[in-house]
Parts: structure tokens; sequence; C-alpha cells
């Protein structure tokens, strides 16, 4: 009677155990709406939902601000504001880049794996963006980066190069578009190239990319810069004179942006100049 009894709760713990086994299955493959079926066909991306997405994350403040322009660069995946849908666009990121969004809040989450904090930022609905939609700001792009007087410390270490306010617009424009390095050919040229001469009213404009990831040398300089042995200064000194040398600008007017620490593409610099 002991025997059969012990049989029975062990069989009784084991269906339990499958039931819970089952139910998070269910609950982490949430049967899709038509209206989110819709949205994967018409912007050919994946949406999944995962309550254990949901549940690694801790909010620990959020606050709205005003709306702020941003651009995105190194996504793959836009959030819920509950984590518990994800937006993967995988291989169609470059559908997402070089259009402007607008920020109208921000948060902080607390990874409960890594133990780390990350900030978060709302994008609104527009016509590019059919729902409202959280990003890390990893890969986001901002038109205030580094200070001014930042950029005019790092291009005084050049051969005359002066910080030019109207160039460093297209040097902001050059850094929102191209987000993979490739200045050559992109689904977005033609609307970058209207951008530019809205703002800088020229056609004989030219532009240099500092990539951290060019060779050795360069990785080996990105990888002092980020154990913090050398100054971001020092660091833009040795990689102009490793990888661009000079540039053949008007006046010696020149426009710079540096991605920041927080961006996927920290310690890529984008110059914009005009030439002779």
């Amino acid at each position: 009677m002991v025997t059969f009894s012990l049989v029975l709760i062990v069989s009784n713990r084991v269906k339990a155990s499958l039931f819970v086994r089952q139910s998070e299955e269910h609950i982490n493959n949430v049967q899709l709406s038509n209206y989110e079926r819709n949205i994967m066909e018409k912007y050919n991306i994946n949406i999944d939902k995962s309550t254990e997405r949901k549940n690694k994350y801790k909010l620990l403040w959020r606050k709205n601000i005003p709306h702020k322009p941003v651009y995105l660069t190194s996504i793959d995946s836009l959030y819920s504001q509950d984590f518990l849908t994800r937006y993967y666009y995988g291989k169609n990121s470059s559908y997402l880049y070089g259009i402007r969004y607008d920020v109208v809040a921000e948060e902080v989450v607390h990874n409960k794996e890594d133990n780390n904090n990350y900030i978060f930022y709302k994008l609104a609905k527009n016509t590019n963006m059919p729902y409202s939609a959280w990003v890390l700001n990893y890969g986001t792009v901002f038109e205030q980066s580094m200070p001014k007087a930042t950029y005019e410390k790092m291009l005084a270490t050049t051969t005359n190069a002066k910080f030019d306010k109207t160039l460093q617009k297209g040097a902001y424009i050059a850094a929102r578009h191209f987000v993979d390095g490739n200045t050559s050919e992109d689904s977005l040229a033609e609307d970058y190239q209207d951008a530019i001469y809205q703002n800088i009213r020229v056609n004989n404009y030219g532009q240099k990319i500092i990539n951290p990831n060019a060779d050795a040398y360069s990785k080996q300089q990105f990888q002092l810069l980020n154990n913090r042995k050398i100054r971001y200064i020092t660091y833009f000194k040795r990689m102009f004179q490793h990888q661009i040398k000079g540039l053949n600008t008007c006046g010696n007017k020149v426009g710079i942006y540096a991605y920041p620490s927080s961006s996927a593409l920290y310690g890529r610099i984008v110059l914009f100049y005009i030439h002779k």
C-alpha cells in the first residue's frame, strides 16, 4: 500500500511537471493576431513572443521626453513595452536605416541574467513604424554625439583641419545613412544626396570614414581605446594618420561625427568636407 502511494505521488508530480512545461511552452508561443501577421507580411519581419524574455527584465524607471529625432544603426530587433513581443528584422535590418524616428520616452531596465542595467528608448508610431516599439540605445544615432570642443581638439591633431558647423550637418547625415561603412552602393543613396544638398547646398563634397575594424593595427588601437589605455583624441590622431593621412579640402573646413561609446559603431568616425 505504501509502495502504491509513493508511485502515485511520483506519477502525479511527473504529470504536474509536464503540465507546467506544456503551459510555459503554450505561453511562450502565443498565437499572433491578424494585425501582427499583416505586419510580418508587409515588412518581411518575424514577430515572436516569450514570457521568458519578459521576465528577464525589471523596470527601474521610465520618463516621457520631448520628441527627439533619432536614427537607427546595427539593430536587428525592436521590442514591445513589456518585452513580451519581439520584432525581429534580421537581414532586413537595412529597412530601418536612414529613416527618422522620434524618441518620446526613455527607460532604464535591469537584466536579471547578467546583472546589468540598460537604456531603452521608445519610438513613436509613424508611417514607417506601425507600432510603438522600444530600442536599445546601443543602436541609436543622435545628432549630438560629442561636444564641439572635443571635435575641435580632435581636428587640431591633424594638419589644417578646422571644425565647421555647416559641414558638421553633412557628417551627421553621412553617419546616419551609411551605417555599414559602405558609401558606394546604398539603397538610401538618393535620399542621402538630397539631404546633403538641402543642408550644404553643394555637390562637390567628400567623406572619409575611419573604421576600427579595417585592419590589425586599427583593431589594436580600438582595443586600447576600449580598455581605456588611450584617450579618444589619441585614438583619433593615430587612426587618422593610419587610414586617412590627409584631406583635399576647400578652406580646411571639416565636419566630423564620432559615434558615442553607447553605440554599436563606437570607434567609427565620419569626416565630411568640400573638396577642391
